[in-house]
């Protein structure tokens, strides 16, 4: 949206002066200011500010409908302590497997100097219902492209379970998740990209188990 900034220089003694005065009306000198402007713009031609005003709101609907493009969608599932939170966190920049990985290898060599849990730990997130969790993983397996991870950490079994969009939940132990993050993490120098690679690499072999997604049912008899 454009705009346009409007400055108006005044002599500080007349702008306290003003100041001042309206205090005792509970307004401001930008307040009155900004009415001013309003009340100039209601007398341009309805037909002209109808225009205007069109053009604003598409201007602003596209915008938003840019940035909810742009907007990427993190879950969780976090089990410790009997307890179980379900967490969300968003953002322009994606947060994957491997990010949330490092942050549990974190928390875990930590964990001895902290009575905090892992889901506490986590930066960003909000909390939210069981019910909004499974949306956002079937939306996931959908592959809209705005969910980009949606995780169940387990630490009371000790598994760690990715929602792949093509295999449904792939379950690993902890251990292993742990020592696969420090493995694609350990050389400084790597894109993201490749410490991904590594880290799929050494949990490849790994998975405790694979529970793939249901078949969609047939529209006819099976032959």
């Amino acid at each position: 949206m454009n705009s346009r900034d409007i400055t108006l220089w005044l002599d500080e003694r007349w702008y306290d002066a003003l100041s001042r005065q309206l205090k005792k009306k509970d307004t401001t000198v930008e307040d009155e200011l900004n009415e001013y402007l309003d009340a100039m713009i209601d007398q341009l031609p309805e037909q002209m500010r109808e225009k205007i005003s069109r053009e604003i709101w598409e201007e602003d609907q596209r915008q938003r409908e840019a940035t909810e493009a742009a907007r990427r969608i993190s879950v969780f599932r976090v089990t410790q302590d009997g307890r179980t939170d379900h967490l969300l966190t968003q953002g322009t920049i994606p947060v994957d497997v491997l990010h949330i990985a490092v942050a549990l290898r974190s928390y875990l060599l930590a964990k001895g100097n902290s009575s905090q849990r892992f889901a506490e730990r986590l930066h960003s997130v909000v909390d939210i219902a069981p019910e909004v969790f499974q949306d956002y993983a079937d939306e996931l397996m959908r592959r809209t492209g705005r969910v980009t991870a949606a995780l169940d950490i387990d630490l009371d079994r000790g598994e760690f379970s990715t929602l792949d969009a093509l295999n449904g939940w792939e379950t690993y132990a902890i251990r292993d998740v742990s020592t696969a993050a420090w493995h694609a993490t350990r050389k400084d120098h790597l894109a993201w990209e490749r410490r991904l690679d590594i880290f799929a690499g050494h949990l490849e072999t790994r998975m405790l188990r694979c529970d793939a997604p249901e078949a969609e049912p047939t529209n006819g008899p099976v032959m």
